[in-house]
C-alpha cells in the first residue's frame, strides 16, 4: 500500500468519518471496514459462488442499480427515462461520459419509489471501456461501501494519464481491487505454483467479465506462494518525463526501452525480502526482453535476478528465479517465482 496514500489527510478524515478508530495506517483500517460490511451483507447469501455474483448481491444491498451503455442509443434511451422522472442530473450525463477516460458515474436519485434504489450507477461500456468495465462496476460500489456524506451527488470514475489520482480514487481503487477478487472466493483455488492458465481457469470460473490484466494482478497478489508480478512495456526513465525533452524542447528524445513499469510483490516474496525496483530497463538476456522482441505469446525460463542492473550500477539480488512471460496487449507481464 502506498504511503503517501496511508498518510492522506482526506483519507485519515474519511476513516474518522467512517467512526474508525483513530491509526497511523487508515487505509488498513478503512479495508478492514468494507470487510466487516460485505460479511455481514452476506449473512443473507452466505453460499455467494464468486465475485461476480457476489457483485449483483452487493448492488442491491447498497441500494444502486447498474446500467450498462454499450450504444449510443442506449445512453440516450436512459437519459430520456430518468429526465422524464425529473432526474435532472442526468441531463448531462452524455457529455460526462463523452471523455475518453471517464468510465462510469454513480447518481443519487431524488424521484424513486421506496422499493427502488436509491442510486444509479452508469457503466460506460463502449468501445475500449468494455474492457474495464468490471472493475468500474466494482469501482462505483467501492464509493458507496465508504460513504459517510449524503450531500454528495454523484460520484464519476476517470483514469487520466496526465493527472494524478485525488487520494479518495486511489483508495476507492483498491476497494475495487479487494473486492472484485474477493480473497475467500478466490484463494480456494490457488493451489500448487501459479500460472497462467490456472489464472485464466480463476477468471473463466469466479469473475468472466474481468479483464485478463486485472486477473493476472489480482491472483499473483493473492497467491500463497511466492510470487512477483510486473509489466514490462517501452518507456523511459521517469527523470527524461514523457517526452524526454526537459525543459529544452530543442533536445532530441531519449528512446524508450523495455522497462518493468508496474510491479506487485505478494505476501509470501515479500516475507522472502526479494525485490524488484520500478522502471528497471529489462536485460536482453531476460525472457521478458525475448517474449517482448520476438513477438512471442509466451515463453519461461530460469533466471537469476543479479542480470537486472541499472545505469548507475545498482543490481538486483543473486537469486535463481522461474519466470513465466506472456504478451498482453503491448506489453509483457511476467509471473517472476522464487526458486
Amino acid at each position: 500500500m502506498s504511503s503517501k496514500l496511508k498518510s492522506s489527510l482526506v483519507v485519515h478524515r474519511l476513516a474518522a468519518d467512517l467512526g474508525l478508530r483513530l491509526s497511523s495506517d487508515p487505509v488498513r483500517a478503512i479495508m478492514s471496514h468494507c470487510h466487516r460490511a460485505v460479511k455481514g451483507f452476506l449473512v443473507d447469501y452466505p453460499d455467494c459462488p464468486s465475485p461476480a455474483k457476489l457483485l449483483a448481491f452487493l448492488a442491491n444491498k447498497l441500494s444502486t442499480r447498474i446500467v450498462e451503455i454499450h450504444t449510443q442509443d442506449e445512453l440516450h434511451r436512459i437519459i430520456e427515462e430518468y429526465t422524464n422522472r425529473g432526474e435532472r442530473a442526468f441531463a448531462t450525463l452524455e457529455q460526462e461520459l463523452a471523455d475518453n477516460e471517464s468510465y462510469g458515474i454513480t447518481i443519487k436519485l431524488h424521484n424513486c419509489d421506496v422499493w427502488e434504489p436509491t442510486y444509479a450507477s452508469v457503466i460506460d461500456c463502449r468501445g475500449r471501456k468494455q474492457q474495464r468495465s468490471y472493475h468500474t462496476k466494482w469501482h462505483e460500489l467501492g464509493h458507496l461501501l465508504i460513504l459517510t456524506d449524503q450531500t454528495r451527488l454523484a460520484f464519476r470514475r476517470t483514469h487520466d494519464p496526465n493527472q494524478p489520482k485525488s487520494a479518495e480514487e486511489s483508495l476507492v481503487d483498491t476497494i475495487a481491487g479487494e473486492f472484485s477478487f474477493y480473497p475467500p472466493m478466490i484463494q480456494p483455488l490457488t493451489r500448487g505454483e501459479i500460472s497462467f492458465e490456472k489464472i485464466a481457469r480463476i477468471r473463466t470460473e469466479l469473475c468472466p467479465e474481468a479483464s485478463l490484466y486485472s486477473s493476472v494482478l489480482n491472483a499473483a497478489k493473492l497467491w500463497p506462494t511466492p510470487c512477483i508480478w510486473i509489466e514490462a512495456k517501452l518507456a523511459r526513465k521517469k527523470s527524461e518525463g514523457d517526452n524526454g525533452q526537459q525543459s529544452f524542447g530543442f533536445r532530441e528524445a531519449p528512446h524508450a526501452v523495455l522497462r518493468a513499469v508496474h510491479i506487485t510483490t505478494n505476501d509470501a516474496a515479500r516475507q522472502l525480502e526479494i525485490t524488484m525496483i520500478p522502471n528497471f530497463r529489462v536485460p536482453s538476456q531476460s525472457v521478458i526482453h525475448r517474449v517482448f522482441y520476438n513477438d512471442l505469446q509466451y515463453a519461461e525460463e530460469e533466471e537469476n535476478l543479479a542480470m537486472w542492473q541499472s545505469s548507475d550500477g545498482t543490481r538486483l539480488a543473486d537469486c535463481w528465479v522461474r519466470v513465466k512471460a506472456k504478451r498482453i496487449g503491448d506489453s509483457v507481464h511476467a509471473l517472476i517465482i522464487p526458486g
